[in-house]
């Protein structure tokens, strides 16, 4: 008997919990200590790196794990549902194998381009391993689909803790960039050669090759895929670009900081993910089988969870800058409060898109995107030179806010779903004061405190407006293995 029972559902969160803040969580953990064996000249380095890998692996995942969430997430026979994830894993491997080649051959001429950003080993280390970036998010998103969240974390969970261990050993042999790139290289091509050979096997249950290629699901996805890809292309003005503007005009030791108080911000999202592994392959089988009502009632729950973990994280943050990062990194508390602002319009903006994405409406998201986008742009360019890093916060703010109001307002026109609008202004306006309280110059007990009375006054009043469901023993869909 099991000392601890839980839902499948449960279970499967919190194995996916871990994984994520693992699998992400690996710089945020490993900050302080990086930032104690390397000056704040190299980590602001370290961090343009980091941009630029972040915008070429938009590139080339081409968002190919959303067709599968798509197309094999709402087909409920397992073998169509196998064969298609086969498919569209034989799409990614062929990106792959068109991609290295070109990233090896195309890195010498970045590193002339901007030298004092990267050596071409340090750009050949970051950039090689995303040419299957597409290839990792898809067969880790089939095995979240099918269920196997056991699977998914040793998957996950190994490569982060390897990473980890590699970090530290080559920090304190005294290396520092290029050698923290190298722990990053190794443990990701040791999970692209697990991943592939797992899901060489599941297309074996196919056809007698481990390698099914269909032209008709070639047509279906990349029409649905790229205005998605070119959605998170988009999304670089808000989510990167500020930090090269930053290079420009200001320093190496600013994007330092701003660097820090973003991997801060990050544990928001880290916190978030348990529920959206879990939510984000299911909502649309919960939207078609379900109905409206129930979807709306998880969606409001999911917001509630946000607010509440915003109003921690907004608290915890600036306390945690203070207690392990150098004395040099102080001032990023602040900005860390700001960004945590950031980070949570962008999840609330991915909980209420579902009517756009379940009407197919993609190039809707790229319209809304582009848009906000080319605001948030012209802002940052605008304010940067004259306010520097608040330039940057205040143009991200106004930009993820017309962002999500114009997407909610579209998503609502294609597929309406219930929310109890009334009640949510409620919950929103309690963790608006709530964040403003924090950033007062309170001790850090009474930070605390007032970080864990803001909390507990939002859930109270979740539960006495009823914004809190439980889902239920799922009984949709079957499992590959069925």
């Amino acid at each position: 008997m099991s000392l601890f029972p839980l839902s499948p559902v449960l279970k499967n969160m919190a194995l996916y919990g871990t994984s994520i803040v693992l699998m992400k969580g690996v710089s945020l953990f490993m900050l302080p200590y990086i930032a104690n064996h390397i000056s704040q000249y190299e980590l602001g380095r370290l961090e343009l790196l980091a941009t630029f890998a972040m915008i070429l692996s938009v590139v080339l995942g081409f968002s190919l794990h959303e067709a599968l969430y798509r197309f094999a997430g709402a087909e409920q026979d397992p073998y169509k549902k196998r064969k298609i994830t086969a498919q569209i894993f034989t799409l990614t491997m062929i990106v792959g194998a068109v991609s290295l080649p070109i990233i090896w051959i195309i890195s010498p001429f970045f590193n002339e381009f901007k030298p004092e950003y990267a050596t071409t080993i340090e750009l050949e280390l970051l950039l090689m391993p995303l040419a299957f970036e597409g290839m990792i998010a898809v067969v880790l998103a089939s095995l979240r689909m099918q269920d196997k969240a056991q699977l998914f974390f040793y998957l996950t969970t190994g490569r982060a803790l390897l990473q980890a261990i590699l970090t530290v050993i080559v920090l304190q042999q005294g290396y520092g960039v290029t050698a923290i790139l190298l722990a990053g290289f190794i443990s990701a091509v040791i999970q692209i050669i697990a991943l592939v050979y797992i899901q060489m096997n599941e297309n074996l249950k196919v056809e007698n090759t481990s390698y099914v290629f269909s032209k008709d699901i070639a047509q279906l996805c990349l029409p649905y895929c790229f205005p998605l890809m070119l959605s998170g292309l988009i999304a670089f003005g808000l989510n990167g670009f500020e930090r090269w503007v930053l290079a420009e005009n200001t320093s190496f030791n600013d994007i330092a900081l701003y660097a820090v108080a973003l991997k801060f911000s990050l544990a928001l999202t880290l916190l978030m993910q348990p529920f959206c592994m879990w939510w984000m392959p299911k909502r649309f089988d919960y939207l078609h089988a379900k109905g409206n009502k129930l979807t709306a009632q998880i969606t409001e729950s999911s917001l509630v969870l946000l607010c509440s973990l915003t109003i921690l994280v907004s608290y915890l943050a600036p306390v945690l800058i203070d207690w392990l990062m150098p004395i040099t990194y102080q001032s990023a508390k602040h900005i860390a409060v700001a960004l945590i602002i950031v980070s949570a319009i962008k999840e609330l903006n991915e909980l209420i898109n579902i009517g756009v994405l379940a009407k197919k409406k993609t190039n809707a998201l790229l319209w809304i995107n582009g848009v906000a986008t080319i605001i948030g742009v012209a802002l940052i360019i605008m304010l940067t030179p004259i306010y520097g890093v608040s330039g940057v916060l205040v143009s991200l703010i106004i930009a993820q806010l017309l962002r999500v109001i114009a997407t909610f307002i579209l998503s609502q026109r294609y597929h309406n779903l219930p929310y109890s609008m009334g009640k949510l202004v409620v919950i929103f306006l309690i963790t608006t004061i709530s964040i403003a309280l924090s950033l007062s110059g309170y001790s850090t007990l009474l930070h605390l405190v007032i970080a864990a009375a803001s909390t507990a006054t939002l859930v109270v009043f979740a539960f006495q407006l009823s914004l809190i469901t439980f889902p239920k023993k799922e009984q949709t869909g079957k499992h590959y293995d069925e």
